[in-house]
C-alpha cells in the first residue's frame, strides 16, 4: 500500500496532467463539439473511405491511394468494433490519441529539460491548448500522426540516453505508423540519419545496429504501402499519390488547381489549400506587405487527366518555374515557410463562424510569443552539447520548414508538432531570460561599485 501511495505522489504531476487532457478533450469531442456533427469536406473523406474500406474490404479504387492511409484505417478500425455511425467511440478515440500527445510531451520534456519545473508547466499548457483540442474534434489525420510521431520522438529521446535495442525498435515502430499517417515524417528521419553520421561522437549510445533495428518496422510499413498502392493503381509508388499535386501549390502558388479527368469513371477534381485561399486575401487587407500569394500563371489552375497525373503536373510546375525563375520560387519557399508561423488561421475553424475568433486568437497567440524562440533554437542542431536533446527537437522544426517549403506551409501542417516547440521556446526563454539576469546583475555589481 505504502509503496502505490509513493508511487502516486512522484507521479502526481503526470498523472494530473493526463487526467485532465483527457477530460477536456473528452468534453469538447463528445458534448461541445461532436465529431460526427463535422462530417464534411476532408473530414466527410477520411470517413466515407473508411466506410468504402468496411463495405468492400480488399477491392481496388484508385482515389484511396491518393491520399495516406493511416488516418482511414484507424477510422475503419474503430467502426469495425463499435458500429459504423457510431462516433462517440470515434471522439473518444481522439481524445486518448489527443491525451497520448500530451503524455509524450511531459515525458520528453522530463528527460530533456534540467529543469524539473519545466514537464508540469509544459504538461498545463497542453491540457488546455487550443489548436490541438480543436484539431481533435475533427476526423483529420493531425492527432493520429500527432500521437505517433510524439511517441517516436521520446522513444528515439530514450535510445540516444540509453541506448537500448527496445527502444530503437519502438522507435521505429512508432514512427512507421506516424508514416502511413503523414509520410512528412521520413523527412526527420533522413535528418536524423545525417545528424548521426555528422555528430556520432555527440550519440556514442546510438550504434549501427539500432538505425538497422528502428529501420526494419519501417521498410516493412513502406513496402506494404509500395504493394497497396499498386494493388489500388497499378503504379508504382509508397505511401500516398497526392505529393506531386501539392508540390504544385508550393511552385506555382496558385491558390486552386482542378483536374479533369479524359478516362470514363474518373471525376473532376478542384481543391485549393486554405492557407493559400487566405494568402490571395492580402493582395486586398495588406498589399504592400512581401508577404503575397503572387501566383506564377495565376489563382487557379486547370489540367487535363486524373488528379495525381505526374505528366501534366511536371509540365505545370516546369511552366511556373520558368516563369518566376529561381528568385521567384527562392521567395516562393519562403513565403511557405512564414505560412508555419501566422499569415493563416487553422482550418476547419477558419471557416467555421463559431469557432474562427477562438482560432485567430490563439494562432496569434503562436505567433508573436513561440515563433522566434522556436527559430532561434535551430541553433541547437549545430551545438555539441544540445544535440542530443534540444537539437531532435530542432531537428524536426528544420524537416517541417523544408516540407513547407518544397509544397506549402500551414498552421494546421506544424500543429502536430506544437508540444515540442512550446518546449523548445519555454527552453528558449529560460536560457535567455537566465543569460539577461546574470548580465544584469553584473552591470548593476559594476555600477554600485564605481559609485562607492
Amino acid at each position: 500500500m505504502q509503496r502505490a501511495l509513493d508511487w502516486l505522489y512522484r507521479n502526481r504531476w503526470p498523472l494530473v496532467i493526463v487526467l485532465g487532457a483527457f477530460l477536456v478533450r473528452l468534453h469538447w469531442n463528445l458534448l461541445v463539439h461532436p465529431l460526427g456533427d463535422y462530417v464534411s469536406s476532408d473530414m466527410k473523406g477520411y470517413v466515407s473511405r473508411a466506410d468504402q474500406m468496411i463495405d468492400k474490404f480488399g477491392a481496388p479504387n484508385e482515389y484511396h491511394a491518393f491520399f495516406p492511409y493511416g488516418t482511414h484505417f484507424i477510422l475503419a478500425l474503430i467502426k469495425y468494433l463499435f458500429g459504423k455511425d457510431n462516433f462517440t467511440a470515434i471522439g473518444v478515440a481522439y481524445a486518448l490519441m489527443g491525451t497520448g500527445m500530451v503524455a509524450y510531451a511531459y515525458r520528453i520534456a522530463a528527460r530533456i529539460s534540467p529543469r524539473k519545473w519545466v514537464p508540469p508547466l509544459l504538461g498545463t499548457l497542453l491540457v488546455f491548448y487550443y489548436p490541438l483540442i480543436s484539431l481533435g474534434g475533427y476526423t483529420l489525420s493531425e492527432i493520429p500522426f500527432g500521437v505517433f510521431m510524439m511517441a517516436s520522438m521520446f522513444y528515439l529521446v530514450r535510445l540516444v540516453q540509453e541506448g537500448r535495442s527496445r527502444d530503437a525498435w519502438l522507435t521505429g515502430v512508432t514512427a512507421a505508423l506516424a508514416t502511413a499517417c503523414r509520410p512528412q515524417i521520413l523527412l526527420s528521419i533522413a535528418l536524423f540519419g545525417l545528424i548521426w553520421l555528422v555528430w556520432r561522437k555527440a550519440l556514442p549510445n546510438v550504434r549501427w545496429r539500432h538505425l538497422v533495428f528502428a529501420g526494419i518496422p519501417l521498410i516493412a510499413v513502406l513496402g506494404f504501402s509500395a504493394a497497396r498502392m499498386h494493388h489500388h493503381t497499378g503504379r508504382l509508388g509508397l505511401v500516398s499519390e497526392n505529393g506531386k499535386f501539392n508540390q504544385l501549390f508550393g511552385r506555382c502558388h496558385n491558390k486552386k488547381a482542378t483536374a479533369t479527368p479524359t478516362e470514363p469513371g474518373r471525376g473532376k477534381i478542384r481543391f485549393g489549400p486554405p492557407p493559400l485561399i487566405q494568402l490571395e486575401k492580402r493582395a486586398k487587407t495588406a498589399p504592400r506587405s512581401w508577404v503575397q500569394l503572387e501566383p506564377a500563371l495565376g489563382p487557379e489552375l486547370d489540367y487535363r487527366g486524373y488528379i495525381a497525373d505526374a505528366d501534366a503536373l511536371d509540365a505545370l510546375m516546369a511552366k511556373c518555374i520558368r516563369k518566376t525563375g529561381i528568385l521567384g520560387q527562392i521567395k516562393y519557399g519562403i513565403v511557405n515557410m512564414l505560412l508555419l508561423a501566422g499569415y493563416n488561421t487553422p482550418w476547419p475553424d477558419s471557416g467555421r463562424e463559431m469557432w474562427r475568433p477562438r482560432a485567430i486568437w490563439w494562432q496569434g497567440l503562436y505567433t508573436s510569443i513561440v515563433t522566434l524562440p522556436v527559430v532561434l533554437g535551430l541553433v541547437t542542431l549545430f551545438m555539441r552539447r544540445t544535440i542530443a536533446s534540444y537539437g531532435l527537437i530542432a531537428m524536426h522544426v528544420l524537416a517541417l520548414m523544408i516540407t513547407a517549403a518544397i509544397y506549402f506551409g500551414d498552421t494546421r501542417l506544424r500543429a502536430p508538432y506544437d508540444p515540442l516547440l512550446l518546449l523548445l521556446a519555454l527552453e528558449v526563454y529560460v536560457i535567455a531570460g537566465t543569460w539577461l539576469w546574470r548580465r544584469g546583475k553584473t552591470l548593476w555589481e559594476r555600477r554600485r561599485a564605481r559609485r562607492a
